[in-house]
């Protein structure tokens, strides 16, 4: 079987969870936007069909259908990650290859090969980091896109029971993923980074939060520290804008600055 290589000094990762409203996306624009702000050249892929990533970033498309669905329904889309990526005005190393509501659509894609095409379109992409903003699909074409393509993965949590289960859920499609690899002799090269756990309250931790943060610890994945809850994250994601410019927001920069030193290389 074929497979397009790219630079192999890139790293890949991908962030995800099977479960939604769990900072996912927050933890996805977080690393790509602090990765960018430190100099490295960053990629942000918006695979969800939400589009949450796109919004908050407000980029569109430089034409109608140029987003990432564009890259999963052609048949070689060799170097199209390139071609597509939108410069974020947030930093001069940040772009994003934005989504659409009907990449839905790819879901029901059952080509052949159809999962090789996200990472047969990085092939000559200029960037040290791609960030990929994976839906909180239980694999399916989507899904399998961004295990082809990521070298790492980051499990994205909230101190809730959905937040425990959407990383349950992700580990058991990645261990299924790596077992359907090995079944046909090809590697999966899949480094697991650990777990972020988002949104946590600390001055208020209820019952089921403080237990919920308990067994993501068990997992031996647990990255720390914890991201902290802060009402700005939410305000300039309605307007565009990055949390890191203000005040309020820095104690999810500094969590999620520590998050970056230990998971991207």
């Amino acid at each position: 079987m074929h497979e397009s290589k790219h630079d192999e000094f890139m790293q890949t990762l991908m962030v995800y969870s099977e479960s939604g409203g769990v900072t996912k996306t927050t933890t996805a624009v977080s690393i790509a936007a602090i990765a960018a702000s430190q100099g490295r050249r960053t990629v942000l892929i918006d695979l969800d069909p939400r589009a949450a990533s796109t919004k908050w970033l407000d980029v569109v498309p430089a034409e109608e259908g140029l987003h990432v669905g564009a890259i999963l329904g052609d048949e070689n889309p060799e170097g199209w990650a390139e071609d597509l990526a939108i410069q974020s005005s947030w930093f001069p190393e940040l772009r994003i290859v934005p989504s659409a509501r009907n990449v839905s659509n790819r879901e029901a894609d059952r080509a052949d090969h159809a999962e090789l095409r996200l990472r047969t379109s990085l092939e000559g992409l200029n960037a040290d980091l791609v960030v990929i903003d994976c839906p909180n699909r239980q694999g399916g074409p989507l899904t399998l896109s961004a295990l082809n393509a990521a070298d790492t993965i980051l499990y994205a949590s909230s101190a809730s029971g959905d937040g425990v289960d959407g990383v349950a859920g992700a580990r058991r499609t990645v261990e299924q993923f790596r077992a359907s690899r090995h079944r046909i002799g090809a590697p999966a090269n899949l480094t697991e980074a650990g777990i972020v756990c988002g949104g946590v309250r600390e001055t208020i931790m209820s019952r089921a939060a403080t237990a919920s943060i308990d067994d993501l610890r068990d997992t031996g994945m647990l990255l720390v520290p914890l991201v902290p809850d802060r009402a700005i994250v939410q305000e300039v994601r309605l307007v565009g804008e990055w949390y890191g410019k203000y005040r309020k927001g820095a104690p999810v920069l500094n969590a999620y600055t520590e998050i970056v030193r230990q998971v991207i290389r």
